[in-house]
């Protein structure tokens, strides 16, 4: 709506290919966050989770830590069901460290149900005619189905590449569609993250985008 407020677009973990969405959303297993993690995401407060820790005989290793309530989320706010999801949704085996999608699952955010159910409809076309940059992980699961080369047609070196149809009024010149190597979707827990960086930083310095 409003092509003139960006200097420049970097859009990761991206295409315009909605149809692999669906098995995103069947692979996540969304139920609602705040049981999922209820002490993170419901509403507990410091006498249940004392009581839960006395169940387990903790109590003494968490002395003098005041445990917080939770966020309390209500119902209407997803996320995925365990960390299997997670590593489905998300991750690339074997070109990650394990740590990553623990810290990953313990960290995780919950998701609207109105932001899963526009993931396949995103605008077709628009006005912004500035340097774009599309950079996506080569086995991302929502807009490449698994596998970022495998367009179909010759003509087109990957799924990404494509969203420069999207984009008319950004000269061939200013568009780039990188594919990062060894990467699923979160393109940040995996081993060559930097490299990823290294990319997207390298691109808004081409364009004269260095930060200040």
């Amino acid at each position: 709506m409003y092509p003139n407020i960006s200097d420049g677009i970097v859009l990761t973990g991206f295409s315009m290919n909605g149809s692999f969405v669906g098995l995103f959303g069947a692979g996540g297993g969304f139920v609602q966050a705040n049981f999922n993690q209820p002490f993170r995401f419901g509403h507990v407060d410091t006498a249940t989770v004392e009581a839960v820790l006395n169940m387990f005989s903790l109590t003494d290793l968490v002395a003098g830590v005041d445990p917080a309530p939770g966020l309390n989320y209500p119902n209407g706010y997803l996320t995925n069901t365990n960390v299997n999801a997670n590593q489905y949704l998300f991750f690339l085996p074997g070109y990650f460290d394990p740590g990553a999608l623990l810290a990953s699952e313990q960290t995780k955010q919950p998701v609207t149900v109105g932001e899963l159910l526009i993931l396949g409809s995103l605008p077709v076309m628009n006005a912004y005619a500035g340097p774009v940059l599309v950079i996506t992980g080569s086995n991302d699961l929502p807009y490449c189905g698994g596998n970022c080369l495998a367009t179909g047609n010759a003509s087109l070196p990957s799924i990404p590449a494509a969203v420069a149809m999207n984009f008319p009024m950004v000269p061939p010149s200013n568009f780039s569609a990188y594919v990062q190597p060894n990467s699923g979707h979160g393109i940040n827990f995996h081993y060559n993250a930097t490299g990823a960086y290294g990319v997207i930083n390298s691109f808004l310095n081409s364009k004269g985008l260095t930060s200040s």
